[in-house]
């Protein structure tokens, strides 16, 4: 195992709804959110494609929908019904902790449209809740800072 690796406890996992003025934890948040961007690669295979092999280009990308794991609170399902109600895309943000060999966590931000969705537990367990965000635009990555 690398001791470069880290845990995702202690990460953080915040939203704005002002263009990324002013960012907001999302309360008891269970799991990171790191959309995976995928590209659509358009056939052009033509009647002169060589040996008879298909040809590619890519294509546009997508980041998909992701699901954010939480903890159900009021607080937590009210912002989030808030966010859904704008009708635009909430900015997220996710800061992991630093890595050994870093004095600041990689920074992941993206774009998307939540939906709360709470989660009924069995008797005794806690209820949870999911956001499930329809990611809009890029996803960007800045790498942490070296120690």
């Amino acid at each position: 195992m690398s001791s470069k690796q880290i845990i995702a406890y202690g990460a953080s996992v915040e939203r704005s709804t002002d263009g990324g003025t002013t960012w907001d934890a999302i309360p008891e948040c269970k799991g990171i959110a790191v959309p995976t961007t995928a590209q659509d690669y358009q056939d052009v295979t033509s009647l002169d494609s060589v040996d008879g092999f298909r040809e590619y280009i890519p294509g546009l990308k997508d980041a998909g929908e992701i699901s954010v794991p939480c903890g159900y609170t009021s607080a937590g399902y009210e912002q989030q019904l808030a966010d859904k109600a704008l009708g635009t895309p909430i900015m997220y943000r996710t800061t992991l902790v630093p890595a050994v060999d870093q004095s600041t966590g990689d920074v992941f931000e993206f774009s998307g449209y939540p939906t709360p969705v709470p989660e009924g537990g069995d008797l005794g367990a806690p209820v949870e809740m999911n956001i499930n965000i329809r990611t809009t635009g890029a996803v960007t990555w800045t790498k942490g800072t070296a120690a």
